[in-house]
């Protein structure tokens, strides 16, 4: 996205948009969301929400830039009928750009690393009542889940495994069988092939090779390839542009497996910024397939005092959270408690 503003022809990007638009309305009903003034963004409406049935839990921006649209996509789901019910805590969600279900299972693949918090998982499966498989992006150019994975009915996944940590790829290699699992190569992915909307057994996307809509063409997919260059530069492609409002009906368990998911508050003291400690603390959280919230950070006035920061970290199970902790413990990490001054501070933000 860097370096692309003021570069997009806005007679094309309408062009392009308008011929997704009148395609996809060939094959589903498809709703339209008002702009709001001063949010450009807003046209990259995977990113309001995650719905299903009756529920929408909507986004929380990680960027100050895209925070303006959360209201107007909240207000416009609960006026189409839904029950709008937001993730607790602060946690940043964005949407079914991070959030896709697999079709017909009870199961939710969830992205974190670059927008989405991982702690935001926990509270997607509360609120939908699925299990949710937790996926580590690690490469910035694909910075939602659906920009490099895309589930397809019959316990199916095309993705890019290089966006992946190992974790993850090998937790898509457990959760789906070789036969069913459809690995793009480099140019397809940077063409967004994977950022794909289905309707039925047609998908829909930016452009696809050859090899990679025979593939499709295998598995009984249709492949409508409609060049979404202009909204490219704003790093969005065609489900980017897409939010689903219907999902396939899920058969959901009895009783939802608990999250593996752990957390835990720690405190870091000493020189923070010079020194590097901070920096080397977040690197062994992210390292360890964590992430992190900075909840306080008070630097000191001088040389001879100790920086303080407070983190929330979070971790995919138990095993890697007591990992990271080793590690921030190594770098004189303590359990997360504040001292008055960094308290009054937390309670007043």
């Amino acid at each position: 996205m860097e370096g692309q503003i003021g570069r997009v022809d806005r007679e094309r990007a309408h062009a392009q948009w308008s011929a997704l638009f009148d395609d996809v309305s060939r094959f589903a009903s498809v709703e339209q969301v008002e702009a709001d003034p001063g949010s450009p963004d807003m046209c990259f409406t995977a990113n309001a929400a995650l719905v299903e049935g009756s529920r929408a839990v909507p986004a929380r921006f990680r960027n100050t830039e895209r925070r303006a649209e959360e209201a107007p996509f909240a207000r416009w789901l609960a006026a189409d009928g839904a029950r709008v019910t937001p993730l607790p805590d602060r946690d940043p969600f964005e949407g079914e750009g991070d959030a896709l279900f697999q079709p017909e299972e009870p199961l939710l693949w969830a992205g974190y690393g670059v927008r989405t918090a991982l702690e935001a998982h926990v509270g997607l499966a509360e609120r939908f009542g699925v299990e949710v498989a937790s996926l580590r992006l690690v490469d910035p150019r694909f910075y939602h889940l659906d920009t490099c994975f895309t589930p397809l009915p019959g316990g199916r996944v095309v993705y890019f495994p290089a966006a992946f940590d190992a974790r993850s790829r090998r937790e898509i290699e457990r959760r789906v069988p070789a036969p069913r699992r459809l690995e793009v190569d480099d140019a397809d992915a940077m063409g967004f092939a994977c950022n794909a909307l289905r309707v039925d057994d047609r998908l829909f996307l930016n452009t696809a090779s050859p090899a990679l809509q025979d593939a499709l063409a295998n598995w009984g997919f249709e492949t409508r390839c409609h060049p979404v260059s202009e909204f490219l530069r704003a790093g969005g492609g065609v489900k980017c542009l897409s939010l689903q409002l219907e999902q396939a009906v899920l058969d959901r368990p009895a009783a939802v497996p608990s999250s593996a998911i752990r957390a835990t508050d720690v405190v870091l003291r000493g020189d923070l910024l010079d020194a590097g400690l901070l920096r080397r603390a977040l690197d062994a959280v992210t390292g360890g397939c964590g992430s992190f919230r900075v909840d306080a950070l008070d630097l000191a006035e001088r040389k001879d005092q100790p920086s303080v920061a407070r983190l929330r970290v979070v971790a995919p199970d138990e095993a890697h959270l007591d990992a990271i902790a080793e590690g921030l413990t190594a770098l004189g990490a303590s359990p997360g408690e504040l001292d008055g001054r960094e308290r009054d501070r937390d309670a007043a933000s």
